[in-house]
């Protein structure tokens, strides 16, 4: 079998990525009484809050059973609160709270600096690159799961409420 692909593998770097970013976040994100595995969502909520279960599954791409364990976890830490749709009382929207809210300073502190620390070293054109590339490979790998291009969450182009 040809194994040469390894040494170019680009899923075995972001895994490793992967891991020592939530190594950090779990380090950093336990000093605001976050989850490693939960600031995902609270993003996601910074930017839009009220957003549905499936909503936050979506955007984060996990499936509706994990979305549904971590909003209760961070409901039961008093991070967000769920409150039924004005519109449609099945479905529970999602808002953070004020002791959330409180420390959203400090809160995108740790992802700056962890962002800093990632891409020190990096001249800024070849970070431009190094995003552009890793947009192609989300497209890619959106495409060939589901069948179409991600539904992307991008903060910048969402205006804060």
């Amino acid at each position: 079998m040809d194994t040469s692909f390894i040494e170019e593998a680009m899923g075995r770097r972001i895994n490793l990525l992967f891991r020592l970013t939530m190594s950090h976040m779990r380090i950093e994100m336990k000093n605001l009484g976050v989850g490693a595995g939960d600031y995902t969502f609270l993003i996601v909520l910074f930017f839009l809050p009220g957003s549905s279960q499936d909503e936050l599954s979506r955007h984060i791409h996990v499936d509706k059973s994990y979305t549904a364990r971590a909003v209760a976890r961070l409901e039961k830490m008093g991070l967000v609160e769920r409150r039924a749709d004005p519109d449609e009382h099945r479905i529970k929207r999602v808002f953070l709270t004020q002791k959330t809210l409180d420390m959203e300073d400090a809160f995108f502190q740790v992802m700056k600096n962890w962002n800093n620390t990632l891409v020190k070293d990096i001249p800024p054109r070849e970070r431009k690159v190094l995003r552009e590339g890793m947009d192609k490979m989300m497209e890619n790998a959106c495409v060939s799961l589901y069948g179409r291009s991600p539904d992307p969450f991008i903060p910048n182009s969402i205006k804060r409420k």
